[in-house]
């Protein structure tokens, strides 16, 4: 029963109230409820809505969910709190959310839409300014001449129907949603950035993008750029990319590791900017031909975000790009991160080595220093004196001493390094090894009794061992001190919103097949939703090698071996690669063999 009713309806659905005058609130008859109606026949009769006649908490009570008792203080604590009943009543899990959608559904008949799946006007959430519609708890999601279709979880309250009704000048529609997905469809259809566009509804694309650059255009350098940071925070977004060219000024967000074009603004505005940025981040304005890094913090809905700025020139002018920290990030552990059991098991054995080096391998944006962070967290930080020496100190973790590297006062790896051997240190954490001189120290710190942990620029475990050859660290050193080398990328998940099962081209099926010795033709992917802007992903995973020093790879390295070589003999240990690791999370439904070719075919 309950399956056809969550199912979308037709936006055109509405339900008659009986005493009303149709141009009042505007609900008219419903073709759709016939079928609902015989879909509830086992359900308790309905009776005809009339003013006052029906209300949220009677509902609750002749259901027999809550006693009189209960709606009452239920009532009297949403009045001194000043919120809708339904909010009090979902916050302090006296009904389900869902649940309590499908009740007033039962009792009134108004269709229940999925906001999810549903195909929202992108225009409609403009009829309504974004602080009514969360003060109201409602959502416009199609506009039709006179006529405005209105997403809410108790269309009982007839004082914001009519209220909504006298703001807009139009007949209200109102369709049930669940309370979840109305709290999240709110924020992703008021954008920051997208409220500059009010106004534009009904005008060609070109014609409301040039009317929200002349808007842009009008605000303060600090306005725009707050305006930016506050929407790719909303947006979950990594990075703020800003590319000048001959005519706009292109602002992209990094959001899972996928760069998404946001708008683009006049070139007027570069210089104006850029010098803000600079300002902000304590870089030399006059200086435009070398580049510049620095950081500042902004503070966005009562939360403290440092931001990463670099300035670099280019032939159409300067470009910057902004990494974001969010101060109130929970820091992830270990379990969290996407390893396998397997895996897991490896790199925990590996952090309870007394001494020795642990590396962590892989490209930039790799998740390198998340897991490094969720590494400190798994260790004990009260028996254990635990030094780290970072560029920069992203977060910080309690009961570590974290220090920050200043190449311009003579503060590198390498100094700071030697210094913290003196600190007498259990684990040094090392941020990354760079050059030869702090590989040297870092092995060094491993055999007078230290654990060490670090990362490193390389493809995968293998090929982090030859990079630290490489670099001019003798053999002997490394096979004395590495414990263990982890190489790691992110990955986009599947969304859980939309995910199904679908056929792939040919190519992903070989793929699959060549990785893991057995053939599939469909895989789990996001349809696309809402929810994750029709893109079929929402988050990231880590994918994980986690190789384990042996005395077999030892002799093998220490014989100067090939790569092939050394890495036979790891497979043939139980080594899982990371392709094999990506295929594995495609065979869970976790993420899509697109994603792990894009991601790893590339070694």
């Amino acid at each position: 029963m309950q399956n056809h009713i969550t199912q979308p309806l037709s936006l055109e659905s509405q339900v008659p109230m009986e005493g009303e005058d149709d141009s009042a609130i505007g609900i008219l008859d419903s073709p759709e409820l016939g079928l609902l109606e015989d879909t509830l026949a086992e359900a308790p009769p309905r009776v005809p809505l009339k003013r006052g006649a029906f209300s949220l908490g009677q509902m609750l009570v002749d259901a027999g969910i809550l006693t009189e008792q209960q709606v009452a203080t239920t009532q009297e604590t949403a009045q001194r709190e000043k919120l809708p009943l339904w909010r009090v009543l979902v916050r302090d899990g006296l009904i389900m959310p869902q649940n309590l959608a499908v009740l007033i559904t039962l009792n009134l008949g108004i269709p229940m839409v999925d906001l999810k799946n549903q195909t929202l006007d992108p225009k409609a959430a403009s009829a309504l300014p974004d602080h009514i519609a969360r003060r109201y708890q409602v959502l416009p999601i199609q506009d039709s001449q006179d006529r405005l279709t209105v997403a809410m979880v108790d269309p009982t309250d007839l004082q914001v129907l009519q209220d909504l009704a006298a703001r807009t000048g139009r007949m209200i529609v109102p369709v049930i949603v669940s309370p979840e997905d109305l709290m999240q469809q709110i924020d992703l259809s008021y954008r920051e950035v997208g409220d500059l566009t009010e106004g534009t509804a009904g005008q060609s694309k070109g014609a409301a993008e040039q009317l929200t650059s002349t808007l842009l255009r009008d605000l303060p350098p600090m306005e725009v750029l707050d305006m930016l940071v506050k929407q790719a925070i909303h947006d979950r977004a990594s990075d703020i990319h800003i590319n000048p060219s001959e005519t706009s000024l292109r602002v992209r967000f990094r959001i899972d590791g996928i760069l998404h074009d946001v708008l683009n603004l006049p070139i007027a505005m570069h210089p104006m900017l850029i010098s803000r940025i600079k300002i902000m981040a304590g870089m030399n304005i006059a200086e435009r031909r070398r580049p510049q890094d620095g950081q500042f913090t902004i503070e966005v809905r009562n939360r403290k975000v440092d931001v990463r700025a670099a300035v670099s020139n280019t032939v159409a002018g300067e470009m910057a790009v902004l990494r974001l920290l969010d101060k109130t990030f929970t820091l992830l552990g270990l379990t969290d991160l996407g390893m396998s059991g397997a895996a897991l098991v490896k790199y925990q054995k590996l952090l309870r080595l007394p001494y020795g080096v642990v590396i962590l391998c892989g490209p930039t944006g790799s998740g390198k220093t998340t897991t490094l962070y969720a590494s400190l967290l798994q260790i004990d930080r009260k028996e254990r004196n635990v030094v780290s020496i970072e560029d920069p100190v992203e977060y910080r973790v309690g009961d570590t001493s974290q220090m920050q590297v200043h190449p311009e006062a003579g503060v590198t790896f390498a100094t700071q390094l030697r210094s913290i051997l003196r600190l007498d240190p259990d684990v040094i954490l090392v941020g990354e090894i760079r050059d030869q001189e702090t590989a040297q120290i870092a092995i060094q710190a491993s055999l007078t009794g230290h654990l060490v942990l670090s990362s490193l620029h390389a493809n995968d475990s293998i090929s982090a061992l030859v990079r630290l050859r490489d670099l001019g660290v003798p053999p002997y050193l490394l096979v004395a001190s590495v414990g263990g080398i982890v190489a790691q990328r992110m990955v986009r998940k599947v969304c859980e919103s939309c995910k199904t099962v679908m056929a792939r081209p040919l190519a992903e099926q070989q793929a699959y097949a060549a990785v893991m010795g057995e053939t599939q033709e469909q895989f789990t992917y996001g349809a696309g939703c809402n929810l994750c802007a029709h893109t079929g992903y929402r988050g990231r995973t880590g994918v994980y090698e986690v190789l384990t020093m042996s005395d077999a790879l030892r002799e093998l390295f220490l014989a100067n071996a090939s790569r092939d070589k050394l890495l036979e003999e790891a497979l043939k240990e139980g080594l899982t690669a990371l392709r094999k690791e990506g295929m594995l999370k495609v065979k869970d439904g976790v993420t899509t063999p697109y994603e792990i070719m894009r991601i790893l075919f590339t070694l």
